[in-house]
């Protein structure tokens, strides 16, 4: 009897978690109930102040109407998600749109129907619901395209977002590139590097990480741009850096230089460097994962140096009891420019006579 008991207790106590655990993430799909926003979200009514509606509207209980060709309504919310709730009054599904375009941020992204939304007197239900945008402001627009019925009851976002008026201009795609005057450098040449960001707004601190091929190249020195300053630098697989702003009026808008990185050419042929992710915060409200389609590379070619022959290691010789310090300019950037010269190892300075073309 007790072995009978126990296992329905289990099942009984199984029933019910499920139970809740689907009361509390209620509608996941489209034409399910909402009446409450699910757990995880807050909802804002069709009458919000940051709505707008242009085109024929009408009020009917809990929803706006229309039934205008080219009407649409628009805001700009501020997360990753954002779901439309309406309210379908008993209409036949042939009387409701099922031609809406939906535009995010400017871009036509999908077009969605309202034949779905079952005809519910009690009951607003889950029309569209959008997911998997970067953590930042976002604008939306629903246009209806037929002279057929659309609806509006609420707008959802997550509990941490924010919805706001509709402003297409004020959402910004962040971007972090590399950039460079070249892309040929000869073998032992030091050459620069630029990580730049670009269409930001009040960004104040910034985590970016590259790689950059190290069997052609070496990292000689890294500073940030005179409004910024590097709090973490590390250098193992991934070259990362962690960069803040000195103080709210040097906070990035537009675009800007986030790091000036100086490289030397050890070995010929081609690599590049690489921008693999990257993640930018405003003064302490959101923060954004850069998408990888914004990011991008730069490749260099190093290529032997005609510059040097035989006559630069008989220099070396020549002054092989001195110091560093009475060589040319162009000899120093091959062994360094302090400290006797009779410690150089002298393979790097033969590597690039022995790929000079014109020397062989």
């Amino acid at each position: 009897m007790r072995n009978k008991f126990v296992p329905s207790i289990i099942m009984g106590l199984v029933f019910l978690l499920v139970f809740s655990v689907s009361t509390a993430f209620g509608a996941s799909s489209i034409g399910d109930p909402s009446y409450n926003p699910d757990y995880g979200w807050k909802r804002y009514t069709q009458y919000s102040s940051e709505i707008m509606y242009s085109g024929n509207w009408w009020n009917s209980g809990n929803a706006k109407q229309t039934s205008s060709r080219s009407a649409s309504v628009k805001f700009n919310f501020v997360g990753s998600s954002v779901r439309l709730i309406a309210q379908n009054y008993g209409y036949g599904s042939y009387d409701i749109s099922d031609n809406i375009t939906v535009i995010v941020d400017k871009k036509p992204y999908t077009t969605i129907s309202m034949r779905n939304i079952p005809s519910d007197y009690y009951n607003p239900r889950l029309a569209y619901e959008l997911t998997g945008l970067s953590n930042s402001e976002h604008s939306i627009e629903f246009i209806n395209q037929t002279d057929k019925l659309m609806f509006v009851s609420a707008v959802d976002v997550p509990s941490d977002g924010q919805l706001r008026p509709y402003n297409p201009d004020a959402v910004y795609t962040p971007k972090v590139s590399v950039t460079s005057v070249t892309y040929t450098v000869y073998l032992n040449q030091t050459f620069d590097v630029q990580i730049k960001l670009d269409n930001v707004k009040n960004i104040y601190a910034e985590d970016v990480s590259l790689t950059y091929d190290k069997t052609r190249f070496e990292l000689v020195d890294a500073y940030a741009d005179n409004k910024l300053m590097i709090i973490h630098q590390k250098d193992s697989d991934v070259l990362r850096f962690i960069t803040a702003s000195k103080g709210r009026y040097n906070g990035i808008n537009g675009s800007s230089v986030l790091l000036n990185l100086k490289f030397r050419a050890t070995n010929l042929g081609r690599g590049k460097v690489d921008v693999v992710k990257a993640v930018v915060a405003d003064n302490g409200q959101n923060e954004v994962n850069v998408a990888r389609e914004n990011m991008n590379s730069w490749a260099f070619t190093v290529v032997g140096s005609p510059e040097f022959s035989l006559k630069h290691i008989g220099k070396l010789a020549y002054h092989y009891q001195e110091d560093k310090s009475v060589l040319p300019s162009n000899i120093q950037n091959v062994v360094g420019d302090n400290g006797p010269i009779e410690q150089v190892d002298l393979k790097q300075l033969v590597k690039s006579v022995l790929s000079n073309p014109l020397y062989n």
